[in-house]
This record gives C-alpha cells, sequence and structure tokens, in this order.
C-alpha cells in the first residue's frame, strides 16, 4: 500500500469517528470536541489533495475560531 493511500485512509477514518462520536454524545462540549476531531480529519483529506489554502482555511477559521467560540 502506498503512502498516500494510507494516509486517506487513516484521515477518513478520523474523519467518520468524529463525524459518529458527534451526533452520538449527549453532552454538547464533548459533541464539539468530535467536531474538532472530523474537521482535522477533513483538513487532512484537503492536504492530500493538494489544496493547501483550503487546509489552512479548515484549521485557522473552523477549528480555531468557531469551535473555540462555541466552547468559550
Amino acid at each position: 500500500m502506498s503512502v498516500d493511500a494510507f494516509f486517506f485512509y487513516l484521515f477518513a477514518a478520523i474523519t467518520l469517528t468524529g463525524a459518529v462520536l458527534t451526533i452520538t454524545r449527549r453532552n454538547a462540549v464533548h459533541s464539539a470536541m468530535s467536531l474538532i476531531l472530523s474537521l482535522i480529519g477533513v483538513a487532512g483529506l484537503f492536504l492530500l489533495q493538494g489544496a493547501e489554502f483550503l487546509f489552512a482555511v479548515q484549521i485557522v477559521l473552523y477549528v480555531g475560531g468557531i469551535m473555540v467560540l462555541f466552547l468559550f
């Protein structure tokens, strides 16, 4: 298996795990933390596609901004 395929499956598993945990958690803070995990997985998939700008926007805007605003 190539390195690209390995990282694709890794980020896909992170994204799916975070998505499932987001909708199954009862606590809003735990759900938000799971959403952060899912968004990081999506950012990794953007990076694999060569979309570095979307990767940076995903991390800075969504994970860094919106989720921190929600948690605090």
